[in-house]
């Protein structure tokens, strides 16, 4: 019997339809409230879209409904000769406090979408202007999510969608090129289909004795990674709510939805010495992750549930983890484990060593454009855009799984006779992930020789920029 030969499938080419994806289910969504009066552009795109999510097999209502996984709103823009970040209105109370009430909501809605109608286009705009506006209009509507529908709202035509996230996305589809209700049906329903995770936590108290947490140098590791970093401009300075609000509503950011501020990046080590993956502390507890402190280093040593467990230190009140905490823990142990041994001080891979240990030692998760790597050094992994054709937010399971998917798909993680100490992937809208391997030849700190892929004064195999990240 002859069989032919398995067809390669690339990976970089997304599924002509969404239901193939492994995680696609059908969604619940339903509208906030009517298009704004005398908005054509809105009033227009809205059956159509409706139309599109029931072709999909979604369940749309009509009026608002607490018990969805999708809400979608309208919010005006005045149409005035202000420049546009001066025509953005900002509300007396954020929406996302105010819905349920507002709307008498069974529960707040788990994804929450605001379309405004403006003239000018983001896809013209420079990267950095477009995080701004975005996290503007987020910040004084409060609406986690922000679709700008650009067009002539008088005659109905729309020239371009512009579907932006707080992690810094903004995939602009034009009309002229792609059908935009398609594609913003499909965006909408990739986030709706992933499930926040990094949220909840669960501190075990005194779990890592006073000797463990004087003895481990891996604090130490992140507070040095993290000065590295902020020189080679790889993690942006903490943002303050306040940066985009009245001080006024930035008040009640802070006292009803214990929003301060929120901060970009993330980095993690596996620390032999107390079975832990040591993670940082979510910019959310006003960090500065340029600048750590030993007490915002947070250690990581299991899951309950789908709640990760903090194992605080003996007389040390723990801030909550980076909400990346959960994607990086189970990628840990997810992948295939290695041995070290210490000597003089310093964990190093040794395949006779005392200690089992994951493959992956630690990394970094920055919000960046890569320009070029150089594979010699840095195994990229490239898209799968086949399974994850769209941009996931930070802290969601279906992030978890891109990231376990990369890992599966190294030849650097699992084949012992690749040398290379580093893999990289890419996360569409967001930014990269890249961590460094227990392999021998890595640096006697972690985290070092990873950030000398970046230096272009040492190794400079990664070259990066923070003018673009990829938005397909």
């Amino acid at each position: 019997m002859i069989t032919s030969a398995p067809e390669l499938v690339d990976l970089k080419i997304p599924r002509a339809d969404l239901r193939e994806t492994p995680w696609f289910a059908p969604r619940t969504i339903s509208i906030l409230n009517e298009p704004i009066p005398g908005d054509k552009v809105q009033a227009e795109l809205l059956p159509k879209l409706i139309e599109s999510f029931r072709e999909q097999g979604h369940i749309v209502s009509d009026g608002p409904d607490g018990n969805v996984n999708l809400m979608i709103g309208f919010y005006e823009v005045p149409n005035t000769d202000e420049l546009l970040l001066d025509r953005i209105p900002e509300r007396p109370l954020p929406l996302a406090l105010t819905v349920m009430r507002e709307y008498k909501l069974a529960r707040r809605p788990d994804n929450l979408v605001l379309f405004l109608t403006i003239r000018e286009r983001p896809s013209q705009m420079l990267h950095k202007q477009v995080i701004e506006l975005s996290r503007t209009a987020m910040a004084r509507a409060g609406s986690p999510k922000i679709i700008f529908l650009s067009g002539d709202r008088k005659t109905g035509e729309l020239w371009e969608s512009t579907y932006t996230t707080m992690e810094g996305g903004h995939p602009s589809d034009k009309t002229e090129e792609r059908d935009v209700v398609t594609m913003l049906r499909d965006r909408l329903i990739s986030m709706a289909c992933a499930r926040d995770v990094g949220a909840d936590y669960i501190v075990v108290d005194d779990k890592i004795s006073r000797a463990q947490w004087a003895n481990t140098r891996t604090p130490e590791a992140l507070i040095d990674a993290g000065h590295r970093m902020d020189k080679l401009n790889l993690l942006p300075a903490p943002k303050n709510i306040s940066d985009y609000v009245s001080p006024e509503l930035a008040t009640i950011y802070n006292r009803y939805l214990n929003m301060k501020g929120f901060s970009e990046g993330m980095l993690f080590a596996f620390d032999p010495d107390t079975d832990t993956l040591m993670v940082t502390a979510s910019g959310s507890w006003n960090v500065d992750k340029r600048a750590l402190k030993r007490e915002e280093v947070v250690p990581i040593g299991g899951m309950e549930g789908h709640k990760i467990l903090v194992y605080a230190p003996e007389g040390v009140k723990p801030k909550g983890p980076s909400v990346e905490a959960v994607e990086m823990y189970t990628l840990l142990m997810s992948v295939p484990k290695t041995r070290v041994s210490k000597k003089n001080g310093v964990w190093m891979a040794d395949p006779h060593g005392e200690k089992e240990v994951p493959m992956i030692r630690g990394g970094v998760h920055t919000h960046i454009g890569v320009l070029h790597i150089d594979e010699e050094w840095v195994e990229d992994m490239g898209l799968n855009r086949r399974d994850y054709p769209y941009g996931f937010g930070c802290g969601t399971d279906l992030m978890k799984q891109l990231a376990q998917d990369a890992a599966r798909r190294s030849k650097a993680i699992h084949d012992p006779n690749d040398n290379r100490l580093y893999v990289r992937w890419q996360m569409l809208y967001h930014g990269e992930t890249a961590v460094e391997l227990w392999k021998p030849g890595a640096s006697d700190q972690p985290l070092q020789g990873l950030l000398d892929m970046y230096d272009p004064q040492r190794v400079g195999a990664i070259e990066y920029t923070h003018d673009h990240i990829d938005q397909p």
